[in-house]
């Protein structure tokens, strides 16, 4: 249900912007709009949703040796050459990439069909190259090794590009390819060796030039000429297509251009802030579609942003590339360049004006011999560069947040309680507007343990004086000290240092509050967000990671031999009522706790919960979520001896996605919890070895509908749930590796002599719609996570 104030801007937003369509921005009618669909433009190529969970790599790339090559190059180098294999189609073949920072220049030419691909998160996968136009090199010398161009004194726009993708039937998935090469440059300022606002700053992440290119869930991050999709051939009969889905652009000035056929879809375009002089706009789109070429861009159901920064009309949504023709002297031929481009069903911010003159200094016209081949079809307006949907409130029948008067966090916010944050101090002040209902919109990743000036805090800037590490292991030995919990000087300095980590990372989040990301990175890192005592808090499209704690505690008791136990959950909510979550990702970020050092005979813990409900909770929705790698994942109920927690937590878990997370998915206490629709991904290995999914604690009453588990082989069913001094546990429709599976007889053959009950005692009183299970992998898939809201 989309919030009153969302509407209502955008409405008028689209009244105010008609008369002025109507002159230099002209709008497609019905009849030519059903001929620019992504079908027409890629005719007889369909491409199929890509599913990196079902591909066997026959390669696999990490840098820390730990796969069969080290470096993008090599695997790419390994891949049999387009052709080889005789007549028959040749086997697709799978290069899955680790975790990782690949700065390398990649080429990729002539070879096989082949899918490059990572499987988590796209930003964990960074390849990258820093090269820019006006870069010197030796005449002779190679500026790329797809186009050496050895007569260039400098590396020139193409030898520029950090990814060469010179093949067809090429796939990307879940990676980003950047250039960084003017990642330094703030307001004009710091420019490297010849280049300028002027030129010479051009800097591609991703060259392709080839036929049925597909990119899914890929960033695609740089400023002048990030995306350059070239055509394969001069020859204006050849083919070359280009589908991009489910993926994010960010530049400034031309940064999607050339002469391919593009279609991008469900996607995030994003004008950058910073690198410019204040007063310079910017540019999108330059195609330079040949004029005896019918289809060129065609860009559909897509949001268009901009940082933070960017002022409104400043940026053009794009211009007609006449590559080769100077000024004045474009005229009409076949094969003269003559840019074509679609715009429709999209939404697109106020940092958006019409369309420029092309480079040929030709002015825009819809019309006449020199007409520029650009137009659009029901595009709607957002205000201030934040979507409709970040006003949201949670729809009818979500979940438990949907009843006793639903939940809709900050979406009434008034407009001088309507806040774009970028860092800490931006983030602080609009929580300081206290309860007033506010609405919190996350332009970036924010480092929750960087101090002012951005630098990251660590165990030394925590520490207290009197605490060492080494000194406490010695101090509480079990050995020496007993069971005793740990007491006196050594103890107490942890406190301090714990408390002042604490004061650091800890963010607390206050009634009547929607924090929402408007980009798929958006997000936190290396803290916590702690919503307690409060009522009626949204957290959308949000990134979350590494709630990492310097200073566990030492507990002697815990499991019998002793644990150390961290504080931090990256969201954690205690007698917290009417909250919502929903497309939002959560993980250990780079730090995962199996490779921590042993300490007193233990591993030491620095992760808890990635989203703990406690103390009390209640009406609170997780949808579209995704989790991955952690130990302790969700409590539903912090413990036994919480007899006040009786008749609260009443949770509701649907579409979310469980990949590489140990246990308690979730674990429960007292609650009533449905946990609906959701996909858990069982593997073992790793870091994160797979115990087990559903857990029926104490005075617990779990409903399970129809849920779907992909589990490696060796992974049997009766891992999936566990009484934990449980005992009622209901389950209908759920399936394991596509076969039905009885959840309840599981549960009472490996507990004989407990009783089990079958019916959880209670009905939901609201009407989720419930998929059947063998639907919800492709369903959870395509929409849990960031990135997916609009």
């Amino acid at each position: 249900m989309r919030g009153w104030r969302g509407a209502v801007m955008a409405g008028l937003c689209v009244a105010a912007l008609q008369a002025a369509w109507a002159q230099d921005r002209p709008q497609l009618s019905e009849e030519a709009a059903a001929l620019a669909t992504a079908s027409r433009y890629l005719g007889d190529w369909r491409p199929r949703a890509l599913d990196p969970s079902r591909w066997t790599p026959t390669f696999v790339v990490a840098a820390d040796g730990s796969g069969t090559h080290r470096t993008l190059q090599a695997a790419i180098d390994a891949l049999p050459a387009k052709g080889q294999g005789g007549s028959a189609a040749p086997a697709r073949v799978y290069v899955l990439v680790k975790p990782g920072t690949y700065r390398e220049p990649l080429c990729i030419q002539d070879k096989a069909p082949f899918t490059l691909y990572g499987r988590g998160d796209p930003a964990e996968v960074v390849i990258v190259e820093g090269r820019y136009n006006a870069q010197p090199k030796a005449r002779g010398a190679a500026a790329h090794r797809c186009m050496p161009l050895l007569e260039a004194e400098t590396f020139v726009t193409p030898g520029s590009a950090s990814v060469m993708l010179f093949s067809d039937d090429v796939q990307l998935a879940r990676l980003t390819i950047a250039n960084d090469a003017m990642d330094r440059v703030r307001a004009g300022q710091g420019y490297p060796p010849g280049a300028g606002e002027s030129g010479g700053a051009q800097a591609v992440a991703l060259m392709t030039r080839g036929d049925r290119i597909q990119l899914e869930q890929v960033r695609l991050l740089g400023h002048q000429d990030t995306f350059y999709a070239e055509r394969a051939s001069d020859e204006l009969a050849s083919e070359s297509r280009v589908f991009v889905h489910a993926s994010e652009i960010r530049g400034d000035v031309d940064f999607i251009f050339g002469g391919a056929t593009l279609v991008i879809d469900d996607s995030v375009i994003v004008s950058r802030a910073g690198r410019r002089s204040p007063g310079q706009g910017g540019i999108v789109l330059a195609p330079s579609t040949p004029d005896g070429v019918q289809r060129g861009f065609l860009v559909q159901h897509s949001r268009w942003m901009a940082e933070p920064g960017v002022a409104p009309g400043s940026v053009r949504l794009g211009r007609a590339w006449d590559r080769g023709v100077k000024a004045g002297e474009w005229r009409p031929s076949p094969s003269a360049p003559n840019g074509q481009a679609v715009i429709r069903d999209s939404e697109l911010g106020a940092h958006l004006t019409a369309w420029a003159a092309s480079t040929s200094r030709r002015p825009f016209a819809a019309t006449g011999e020199a007409a520029n081949r650009m137009a659009e079809y029901r595009n709607v307006a957002s205000s201030s560069a934040l979507p409709a949907a970040a006003f949201d409130a949670i729809a009818p029948d979500e979940g438990w947040a949907s009843m006793n008067g639903g939940t809709e966090g900050g979406a009434k916010a008034k407009p001088d309680a309507i806040r774009v944050v970028r860092t800490r101090a931006e983030l602080d002040a609009a929580l300081a507007l206290g309860d007033t209902p506010k609405l919190i919109a996350v332009a970036a990743r924010i480092d929750l343990a960087a101090d002012a000036s951005g630098r990251r805090l660590g165990l030394e800037d925590f520490r207290d004086p009197a605490f060492d590490f080494d000194a406490f292991v010695r101090q509480y030995d079990p050995a020496t000290w007993g069971r005793r919990a740990p007491e006196g000087p050594l103890e107490d300095a942890r406190r301090r240092s714990a408390k002042r980590q604490a004061a650091q990372i800890v963010v607390r989040v206050p009634s009547n509050t929607t924090l929402v990301g408007i980009g798929p990175d958006a997000g936190f890192d290396n803290g916590s967000l702690m919503l307690e005592k409060v009522s009626q808090v949204i957290l959308r499209n949000l990134n979350f990671s590494d709630a990492y704690d310097f200073f566990p505690a030492w507990d002697p008791n815990d499991n019998g031999h002793g644990e150390w136990n961290s504080e931090y959950d990256t969201v954690s909510l205690r007698e917290a009522t009417q909250v919502w979550i929903d497309h939002c990702s959560f993980d250990d970020g780079a730090r995962p706790d199996p490779r921590e050092p042993v300490a007193l005979g233990q591993r030491m813990q620095r992760h808890d919960g990635l989203l703990d409900i406690t103390r009390r909770s209640d009406f609170v929705t997780v949808s579209w979520n995704v989790f991955r790698r952690h130990d302790k994942t969700m409590l539903i109920g912090g413990g036994d001896g919480h007899r006040d927690d009786r008749g609260h937590l009443r949770v509701t878990l649907h579409h979310n996605l469980w990949e590489q997370v140990k246990e308690r998915a979730p674990r429960v206490r007292y609650g009533r919890v449905h946990v609906a629709n959701n996909l858990y991904v069982a593997t073992p290995g790793g870091d994160y070895p797979y115990g087990y999914s559903i857990g029926a604690g104490f005075e617990s009453s779990v409903l399970s509908e129809a849920n779907a588990w992909e589990a490696a082989p060796g992974i049997a069913p009766e891992r999936i749930a566990r009484l934990l001094k449980g005992e009622r546990l209901e389950d209908r429709g759920s399936r394991f590796n596509g076969a039905p599976v009885d959840l309840v007889g599981m549960l009472r053959a490996a507990n004989p002599g407990r009783t089990v009950d079958g019916d959880a005692g209670w009905t939901p009183p609201y009407r989720l719609s419930i998929e059947a299970a063998d639907a919800v992998a492709a369903r959870v898939r395509a929409g849990a996570g960031t990135g997916r809201l609009w």
